[in-house]
């Protein structure tokens, strides 16, 4: 006999074809340029820096820290504020992404670890990214030391 339940709403997330997630443990794809060594977020086919279109992917580690961080307290249609945005240096690359841990802006220099998180509700699902958490609120047990 069919279900009269309806299956459950798909998410969509953003940057898919970029992301790995292997368990709890989240990527991104990086590119490198074999010339001038530039690294870059989102992946490229061309180095910005200078041109070359000798470039290589690689996978980029798990943590970083912020750079700078800040609280969208009106957002565009389709989002709830307040939501958090930061400026993110993971693996030699500066990324911008959402930090769904609070609705506090992230100090400078912040451990963060990689995760994919809802950002936006939409009709039939969420809207997902790549995201980052402070790494003592990711279950991490690392002291204050740097």
């Amino acid at each position: 006999m069919p279900s009269s339940q309806s299956p459950p709403a798909a998410d969509r997330q953003v940057g898919a074809g970029w992301t790995h997630q292997d368990g709890s443990r989240t990527t991104l794809t990086v590119t490198v340029c074999r010339t001038c060594s530039g690294r870059w977020f989102p992946p490229r086919e061309v180095c910005s820096t200078c041109a070359s279109s000798d470039v290589e992917n690689t996978e980029s580690g798990t943590e970083g820290r912020v750079h700078a961080s800040t609280v969208v307290r009106i957002a565009p249609r389709g989002f709830e504020a307040p939501y958090v945005l930061a400026y993110v240096d993971i693996s030699g690359v500066r990324l911008l992404a959402h930090s769904p841990s609070s609705d506090r802006a992230l100090a400078p220099d912040t451990p963060v670890r990689l995760t994919v998180a809802p950002i936006a509700p939409l009709g039939e699902g969420r809207l997902t990214s790549y995201a980052v958490v402070p790494l003592n609120e990711a279950g991490s047990t690392t002291g204050g030391a740097r």
